[in-house]
C-alpha cells in the first residue's frame, strides 16, 4: 500500500473574503508528479503555501506523513537583502542555528569565558545532525546547480534572476526534502538550467507538486494536471499526462459540455412551449363553455389542466435551479492586445550601443559590445543565466529613450498603494471611460479597478504592466522574459499579438513554445562577455 507523504482534505482558501477554491482533495506520494495550472489570481501560490504550512486554510486540513520533510521553492526571493552565503546556510534549518551558535561559543572560549558545558551540549547536537557533512553537501549542491562561482559575500541583489532561481532551489535541497513544492521554477532559468531541473526531478524519489505555465516543462515532468480555473469552486482534475494531454482533454470536455447545454436548452424550450399550450387550452375550454349541463364538468377539467400546467412550470423552475441543471459553459474574457503599428521605413537603425562594458566586481558580463537594432527587426536574445542579457536590454532601452517600451523581467518594484486604475492612468493619459474599456480588454473588470497593486498576484501585475506597455506610443518593444507569470490564456493572446506586431521587437526568452510561436528574424547569443549573431 502506497504511503502518502502529504494529504489535503476538503481544502478551502479565500482572499480578501472571496473564495479561491473549495473541496480540494489531494494525495501526494513518492514518485508522484502533479502540475497545478490556472489563471492568474486563482489561488495556485496560495495552495502551495497552504501545503507548505505557511498559511492556514479557510477549511479542511493538510496532513504530513510521519517524518515527511517538505521543501518549498517560491517564485521569487522572499527577501533580497543579505548575501549568497547567508541565504544558503539558512536552508540547513536547525543545523544552521546550531552551527552559528557553535561558532559564537568557540569565540567565547577563545576569549577565556567559562562556557565549556554549553559548548559540549551544542557540539553533541551538531554531531547528531551530522554537521560535518553540511559543508560538503552545500558544495555539492552548488556545483550541481552551477552556482559554485557565486562568492558567499555577494549581495543577493547583485545576482541575476536565473541565479536567484537556482539559489532558491539549492536552499530547498539542503533540507533533503521528501516532497518538493515548486512555484514557477523555470521562470528565470536558462535552457540548460531547465533541462537540468527536468532531469533532476525525474530522478527524485519523493513527490513533486509544481505550479507552472512552462508548457514544455509540464510535458516533460508531470503525469497529472490539477486546474484551478477561477470559475468553478472545486479544482478540475486531468490525469494521464502533461500540458499537451491536458489541453486536448480540456477541449474535449468543453465541447461535450457545450453539446449537453445545447440539448438541455432544446429540452427546456420544448417544456415551456408544452406548458404554454396547456395553459392556452385550459383558457379556451373555460371561455367557450356555455351554461349547458356539461359546463361545470368542463370547467373542472379546465381548472385541472391549468393546475397541471402550473405544477409542470414549478417543476421546470426547480429543475433549472437544481445542482443537476447544467450551467451555461463559462470561460474567462479574452485578453485583448492592440499593439501600435510602425509605418516608418524598415531598415533604419533605431537603437545603437557602442563599446558596452559592464562588470560586477571581478565578474565581467559584457566587454566592448557593439550592436545595432534596425526598424522592423525581430531579435531573439539567448544565453546562460548571468551572461548579461538583462544588462544588454537595459542598455538598449537607455539608447532608445521614449521610443522604447520595456517589459522588465520582474515587476515587484512597481507595487505600491496605488489602485489598478490609478497605476494605469498615471502611465497611459486617457479619460476614465477609455481607461475602463482598455482595462476590461486586459481582463481587469470593475471589481479590480480599485484593488491596490501591492495585493495583485505576480501574473496579474505583469498583465497590468503589459496593458500599459501596449497602450503606449512606443514603436520598439524590449521584452525581458515576457512569458514569466502569465497564465495559458494570456500566453495564447500575447503570442498571437506579437506574431502580428509589425514594429521592432527585442526579446529575451527561454520559452521554446513562445519563441516558435512568435518567430524571429535575428538571434543574438550572449556569452563570454560578447554578443554573437547567428
Amino acid at each position: 500500500m502506497e504511503i502518502s507523504l502529504l494529504k489535503a482534505s476538503s481544502l478551502a482558501a479565500t482572499h480578501d473574503g472571496d473564495l479561491l477554491f473549495d473541496g480540494l482533495d489531494l494525495v501526494l506520494g513518492a514518485g508522484d508528479r502533479i502540475g497545478v495550472v490556472g489563471p492568474n489570481g486563482a489561488g495556485k501560490t496560495t495552495l502551495l503555501r497552504l501545503l507548505a504550512g505557511e498559511l492556514r486554510p479557510a477549511g479542511g486540513s493538510v496532513v504530513r506523513g510521519p517524518g515527511t520533510r517538505v521543501g518549498y521553492v517560491p517564485q521569487q526571493m522572499p527577501d533580497p537583502d543579505g548575501t549568497v552565503g547567508e541565504f544558503l546556510i539558512g536552508g540547513l534549518g536547525e543545523l544552521a542555528e546550531v552551527t552559528g551558535r557553535l561558532g559564537v561559543l568557540e569565540r567565547r572560549l577563545a576569549a577565556g569565558e567559562d562556557v565549556l558545558a554549553e559548548f559540549g551540549l551544542v557540539q553533541e547536537r551538531w554531531t547528531a545532525l551530522e554537521g560535518w557533512l553540511a559543508e560538503s553537501r552545500l558544495a555539492e549542491i552548488r556545483q550541481r546547480l552551477d552556482i559554485a562561482h557565486l562568492p558567499d559575500e555577494l549581495a543577493l541583489r547583485a545576482v541575476s534572476g536565473g541565479e536567484q532561481a537556482r539559489l532558491l532551489l539549492a536552499r530547498a535541497l539542503l533540507a533533503e526534502p521528501d516532497v518538493m513544492l515548486l512555484d514557477e521554477p523555470t521562470n528565470h532559468l536558462d535552457a540548460e538550467g531547465a533541462a537540468w531541473l527536468q532531469q533532476w526531478l525525474r530522478a527524485f524519489a519523493g513527490g513533486v507538486l509544481v505550479v507552472s505555465h512552462d508548457r514544455a516543462f509540464l510535458d516533460a515532468v508531470v503525469s497529472r494536471i490539477v486546474e484551478l480555473d477561477g470559475i468553478h469552486d472545486e479544482p478540475q482534475d486531468f490525469p494521464g499526462g502533461g500540458y499537451t494531454a491536458y489541453r486536448a482533454e480540456k477541449q474535449r470536455r468543453w465541447e461535450r459540455l457545450l453539446l449537453e447545454f445545447e440539448a438541455q436548452e432544446k429540452d427546456r424550450r420544448r417544456w415551456e412551449a408544452d406548458i404554454e399550450r396547456t395553459k392556452q387550452h385550459a383558457r379556451g375550454v373555460e371561455l367557450t363553455t356555455g351554461m349547458g349541463a356539461a359546463a361545470p364538468h368542463l370547467k373542472r377539467v379546465a381548472r385541472l389542466v391549468a393546475r397541471k400546467a402550473k405544477v409542470r412550470e414549478r417543476r421546470l423552475v426547480r429543475q433549472m435551479a437544481s445542482a443537476r441543471w447544467i450551467a451555461e459553459p463559462r470561460t474567462r474574457p479574452p485578453l485583448t492586445l492592440a499593439f501600435p503599428v510602425d509605418e516608418a521605413e524598415a531598415g533604419e537603425v533605431v537603437l545603437k550601443v557602442r563599446d558596452l562594458s559592464v562588470a560586477f566586481g571581478d565578474r565581467v558580463l559584457l566587454d566592448g559590445v557593439d550592436v545595432d537594432v534596425r526598424r522592423g527587426d525581430r531579435i531573439l536574445v539567448t544565453g546562460r543565466n548571468g551572461a548579461g542579457k538583462t544588462t544588454l536590454l537595459r542598455a538598449l532601452a537607455r539608447a532608445g529613450g521614449d521610443e522604447v517600451a520595456v517589459l522588465p523581467q520582474t515587476s515587484d518594484e512597481l507595487r505600491s498603494g496605488a489602485s489598478v486604475m490609478e497605476f494605469f492612468r498615471a502611465r497611459v493619459p486617457v479619460y476614465v471611460d477609455d481607461a475602463e474599456r482598455l482595462l476590461r480588454g486586459h481582463q481587469f473588470g470593475p471589481d479590480q479597478w480599485d484593488v491596490r497593486t501591492d495585493s495583485l498576484s505576480a501574473g496579474e501585475l505583469r498583465r497590468l504592466v503589459l496593458a500599459v506597455l501596449v497602450n503606449s506610443r512606443a514603436r520598439v518593444l524590449v521584452l525581458d522574459e515576457p512569458t514569466n507569470f502569465l497564465d495559458f490564456d494570456a500566453l495564447d493572446v500575447v503570442e498571437e499579438a506579437l506574431r502580428r506586431f509589425r514594429g521592432t521587437l527585442v526579446t529575451v526568452t527561454h520559452d521554446r513554445y513562445f519563441a516558435a510561436a512568435v518567430g524571429f528574424s535575428r538571434r543574438w547569443h550572449v556569452a563570454g562577455g560578447g554578443v554573437v549573431e547567428s
